[in-house]
């Protein structure tokens, strides 16, 4: 009797590779989340402390100039957090879809897995009953041999 063969085991293969490619596109956006969070973070340090150095100036006597190249940096810094929170939305909803993308291959190669394992079970019953009737077949052949 021979072996069994998975004649779907290609597309099986292809599942497989689709879902590491959706696993790496997953690790990739959530790489990107995160450092998208850290830049949001930083920018936050360096604002906290460009308003304790420019209170400290303003104690001690500031020119226009100097405050106004202080406000000018400030606002650039609000505007860069605000790109920032825009791209980590962005980067939120990519990985939200990416997720989603890697629990339908996972789905997909799951359900393709079952039907390989439904087959084997099927192919290890027929060859059981083949066997089974090939061995009853070899008891009758030598039984008429011995009666004859």
């Amino acid at each position: 009797m021979k072996q069994f063969a998975f004649r779907l085991e290609k597309v099986l293969h292809y599942r497989k590779y689709l879902e590491k490619k959706a696993q790496k596109l997953l690790s990739d956006s959530i790489y990107e989340y995160q450092c998208r969070e850290n830049s949001i973070i930083e920018i936050e340090k360096i604002q906290i402390e460009l308003s304790g150095k420019c209170n400290e100036e303003k104690k001690r006597g500031i020119d226009i100039a100097r405050y106004h190249c202080y406000n000018l940096y400030i606002k650039k810094l609000n505007d860069d957090r605000e790109e920032e929170v825009i791209a980590l939305k962005d980067a939120e909803a990519k990985v939200q879809l990416n997720r989603r993308l890697l629990e339908n291959e996972l789905i997909r190669k799951k359900i393709l897995e079952r039907l390989k394992e439904i087959q084997r079970g099927r192919y290890m019953e027929y060859a059981v009953k083949d066997e089974q009737k090939q061995t009853d077949e070899s008891v009758i052949i030598r039984s008429k041999r011995v009666t004859s």
